[in-house]
């Protein structure tokens, strides 16, 4: 009886934390959190975009668009000094994009106070996720993608559970130049049990559209090479919850041959969730990217990403 009234307490206290990312109807709230800071920055708003590897915590088979060797290394620290953190890679071979990835999440620690007096501090919640998936195209300009995922969460350090979960997606490059269509299906899969508890996988379903224009210059010594103007908006509904949209985009530059630099915004409009506004910046040179974004938490501040890629 006490260990499971010392979980109750902990379960409570650690349940500001994630509120700062995402709902918390739902288990397994590690699953929710998005892997680059390109996705952070434009409000979760990225269904429709052939990303690569930063596409992976949305839709896979924006997976499909990496051309090359990607490799990909995200964290973010919240208001309540937790933190994330995702490593990624994916491979394009003749039949498709395989690809993989690993993320922790560590919510901080909380102290508890219990009516004998007794005082302890623990790990509110740490957990872990490893992710594998194929992403390929299909023909006349649809790609698809799968991606399953092995997840462990750890409460207060006395009690653990395990499972398993699986996403799909698919995108389409309309015959309308610029615009591309995704819809996915995130988190299938059984619920997850502590104690005797269960509750269900943040099992979500997403729509959404990206369409880009772009400019370039009528000189050709201009050392700019295009200006791009990209829009997004997605429809998520997640079990459990109300059906909300959010909606993003990004000014980049094309510099010289092989370098950019991107602005980004997005606003989410979950209800559910903390966060609002978001934008960041984005850089590439080479074979080099580095994003930051930032995310509104309410009245409890920011949340700040960081993710850095090389393709090889």
């Amino acid at each position: 009886m006490r260990r499971a009234a010392f979980l109750v307490a902990v379960a409570v206290a650690a349940a500001a934390v994630p509120a700062a990312h995402a709902a918390t109807q739902a288990g397994a709230a590690i699953l929710r959190l998005p892997v680059s800071a390109d996705v952070a920055a434009m409000g979760g708003a990225y269904t429709g975009v052939d990303g690569g590897i930063s596409s992976l915590g949305v839709n896979p088979a924006g997976v499909a668009a990496a051309t090359a060797p990607e490799l990909e290394t995200s964290f973010h620290s919240g208001v309540l000094a937790d933190q994330y953190g995702f490593l990624g890679y994916a491979q394009p071979l003749k039949y498709g994009v395989p690809f993989l990835g690993l993320s922790y999440y560590n919510a901080g620690t909380v102290g508890l106070n219990f009516s004998s007096g007794q005082q302890s501090t623990v790990v509110a919640e740490q957990d872990e996720i490893a992710m594998l998936g194929w992403a390929m195209p299909l023909g006349d300009g649809v790609t698809a993608g799968v991606m399953a995922k092995a997840f462990r969460l750890n409460l207060a350090q006395q009690a653990s559970a395990t499972g398993f979960a699986g996403d799909a997606g698919a995108q389409w490059a309309t015959p309308l130049e610029g615009l591309r269509l995704g819809a996915s299906v995130q988190n299938a899969g059984a619920g997850v049990k502590f104690e005797s508890a269960t509750d269900p996988l943040p099992m979500t379903e997403r729509a959404g559209a990206a369409y880009e224009a772009a400019w370039r210059p009528g000189d050709a010594a201009s050392y700019y090479t295009a200006l791009r103007l990209t829009g997004t908006v997605d429809e998520v509904k997640t079990v459990g919850e109300a059906a909300y949209p959010a909606v993003g985009t990004e000014l980049a530059v094309d510099l010289g041959k092989t370098g950019r630099i991107a602005v980004r915004a997005g606003w989410s409009f979950d209800p559910q969730a903390a966060t609002s506004l978001s934008y960041g910046l984005g850089l590439s040179e080479g074979r080099f990217t580095l994003s930051y974004a930032q995310a509104g938490a309410g009245e409890l501040g920011t949340v700040e990403y960081g993710s850095f890629g090389i393709r090889f």
